[in-house]
């Protein structure tokens, strides 16, 4: 599962920066693992992205995910309004959902890169990944908290953002893998 969780992180990457014949073999071993371990639902949707991901183009990645985007890859955009002034930024839901979500994230040791807000879908990806092996019984519930409280509520309203588009097989295949953890009673 952490390399599922990994690989959705890595695949909302702008396609041009991405190298085509590894970006191809990680889906593929990917897809083989979760056939292997009895998900075929999860490895069709990174399948049906494979699919895709090569068509995309450079404007379609810029207006759906980054200038302006149609689908902010932001999960708290799917929550809580924006602040409607300055004054507003310190008090704002959002900007607290912020706060709660990297707290978690340092509790873990994980800080954000590169200036990124820490609702930042990819980013979001990586801390599941990197929580996912976690043992002790405190951080596990910890990350359930996180997952059911932080990500879950704001998964149906990106993935319907997203509609058509191609990063949408990507966030239904992480909804997907959050189900199975629930489903499988992982306690985190």
């Amino acid at each position: 599962m952490a390399d599922a969780y990994l690989l959705s992180s890595v695949l909302f990457a702008n396609p041009e920066a991405m190298e085509r014949e590894s970006t191809d073999a990680r889906i593929d071993n990917l897809c083989n693992e979760l056939e292997l371990q009895g998900r075929p639902d999860i490895a069709h949707h990174f399948g049906l992205f494979r699919e895709e991901l090569w068509d995309i183009s450079e404007d379609e990645y810029l207006f759906t995910l980054e200038m302006t985007p149609s689908s902010p890859p932001y999960l708290g955009s799917y929550g809580f309004d924006a602040p409607k002034s300055c004054s507003d930024i310190g008090a704002n839901e959002r900007n607290m959902y912020m706060i709660e979500v990297a707290a978690v994230y340092k509790h873990y040791g994980m800080e954000m890169e590169h200036g990124e807000m820490p609702d930042y879908f990819p980013a979001i990806c990586e801390f599941l990944a990197i929580s996912l092996v976690e043992e002790d019984l405190r951080a596990r519930k910890l990350r359930k908290g996180f997952i059911e409280s932080l990500v879950l509520p704001f998964l149906p309203d990106f993935i319907r953002g997203l509609g058509k588009k191609p990063w949408a097989h990507i966030v239904t295949a992480v909804a997907e893998l959050i189900a199975t953890e629930i489903e499988g009673g992982v306690e985190g």
